[in-house]
C-alpha cells in the first residue's frame, strides 16, 4: 500500500515541479486553483491527506498543486510564495512554524487569495481545517479510564509526546484531562519527546523504561510514537501481556497493523486523514465561493478498537479503505 502511495505522490510531485516552473504563466481555464504546501510528505499521515485531497479535487473539478516543505520553514515560505505568484485562488498550509508564516499569509490576503491551514492555525488565515486536538486527547484519556476501571489496572503511564508542536501538546493536555475526569488512580511516571518518529520514540522510551520498569500504559501522540514505545517495551523484556498501548491517529498502515495484529495496541484515536484531505478541498471550494467559514472547520474523531474498526474501514486489496460516509455521519 505504501509503495502505491509513494508512486502516486511521486507523480503528483512531478506535476508540481512543472506547474511551479511556470511561475504564474499557466492558462486560466476558469477552474478553481488550490495550492497546498504540506510540511512533511514523507510521513504516512500527509501522504494519505494529499492522496485524498487530489481525489476530491478530481471529483469537484478543482486544480490542486501540492508542494512539500520537508520540515524546512524557508522552503515552505519559498514554495508558498511561488504558489501566490502563480495566482492560486486558495492557499493551504500545514505549518512547519506557524509564527514564521505571518508575512506569507499577509501577502496572500493582500492579493485576495484565501488561506486555509491544516494541523495548526496561523494568524490571518480564513480557517483551520482539522481535528480538535485537546478534545480528541480527552477522548483517549476517558477511554483509557473506563478500560482501566473495567480491568482493574493500577496505571503507571509513559507518555511519548512531541512538545515542539502545539497540536501535539494539546493532545497530551487533553489526555491528562480525560484521565483526571475519569476518576481512576494513576501515575504518569514520565513524559518523553519522541519527535513523532518511531526510531526516536524507541530510544527515549527505552531510557524511560530503564528508569521505570513498572510502566504498564503507553500513550503516544501518533502511531509511530506509540509503536516505538511498544518496541522499546518488547526490547526491554517486560511482560507485554500487562501493557496497554493507546495510539493517536490511525494515520495509515502502521496504526492499522498494530491494532489488527492483536498486539498490545488496544485502541487509537482515529483522526481519519482521508477525510481531512477531502475536507481541505471542500473548505477551499466553500471559501472561494464566498462562504464564511468558522475559525475552526472541525473534522471528526472517534476512539477505534477491534470492536468498531469495521464501522469505519472496509477491506480493499491487501489493505483497508476508509468509509468516508461513516466519518461524514459524525459531523455535527
Amino acid at each position: 500500500m505504501k509503495t502505491r502511495q509513494l508512486l502516486a505522490l511521486t507523480g503528483a510531485a512531478m506535476s508540481v515541479v512543472i506547474l511551479l516552473s511556470a511561475c504564474g504563466q499557466q492558462a486560466d481555464d476558469g477552474r478553481l486553483k488550490v495550492g497546498y504546501v504540506v510540511n512533511y510528505m514523507s510521513h504516512e499521515w500527509y501522504q494519505n491527506i494529499c492522496l485524498a485531497a487530489e481525489a476530491r479535487a478530481v471529483e469537484l473539478g478543482v486544480d490542486i498543486v501540492i508542494a512539500d516543505a520537508n520540515l524546512d520553514i524557508s522552503a515552505q515560505i519559498s514554495k508558498a510564495e511561488n504558489l501566490i505568484a502563480q495566482g492560486v485562488d486558495v492557499l493551504v498550509l500545514t505549518p512547519v512554524d506557524a509564527k514564521a508564516l505571518g508575512p506569507v499569509v499577509a501577502e496572500a490576503n493582500r492579493r485576495g487569495i484565501h488561506v486555509l491551514t491544516e494541523s495548526n492555525p496561523v494568524a490571518g488565515s480564513k480557517s483551520y481545517v482539522g481535528i480538535d486536538n485537546k478534545a480528541s486527547g480527552k477522548k483517549a484519556g476517558l477511554w483509557y479510564g473506563a478500560y482501566a476501571r473495567e480491568h482493574n489496572i493500577q496505571s503507571k503511564i509513559l507518555i511519548v509526546g512531541l512538545p515542539n508542536f502545539e497540536d501535539c501538546r494539546q493532545r497530551v493536555d487533553g489526555f491528562r484531562e480525560g484521565l483526571a475526569e475519569s476518576g481512576i488512580d494513576y501515575d504518569i511516571v514520565q513524559e518523553v519527546d519522541g519527535q513523532g518518529l518511531k526510531e526516536r520514540a524507541l530510544k527515549v522510551a527505552q531510557d524511560a523504561l530503564t528508569a521505570h520498569p513498572d510502566v504498564n500504559v503507553i500513550f503516544g501522540i501518533n502511531d509511530d510514537s506509540t509503536t516505538g514505545g511498544m518496541a522499546a517495551y518488547r526490547a526491554a523484556g517486560l511482560d507485554e501481556e500487562s501493557l496497554v498501548a493507546i495510539g493517536f491517529g490511525l494515520e495509515g498502515t502502521v496504526g492499522r497493523a498494530a491494532l489488527l495484529g492483536k498486539t498490545t495496541y488496544r485502541a487509537a484515536l482515529g483522526m481519519f486523514p482521508e477525510f481531512v484531505g477531502a475536507s481541505l478541498v471542500d473548505a477551499a471550494v466553500a471559501v472561494a465561493g464566498g462562504k464564511v467559514l468558522p475559525a475552526h472547520y472541525e473534522t471528526p474523531t472517534r476512539m477505534v478498537t477491534l470492536d468498531n474498526f469495521d464501522q469505519f474501514y472496509r477491506p480493499e486489496g491487501d489493505d483497508y479503505a476508509l468509509r468516508l460516509d461513516a466519518v461524514r455521519a459524525l459531523m455535527p
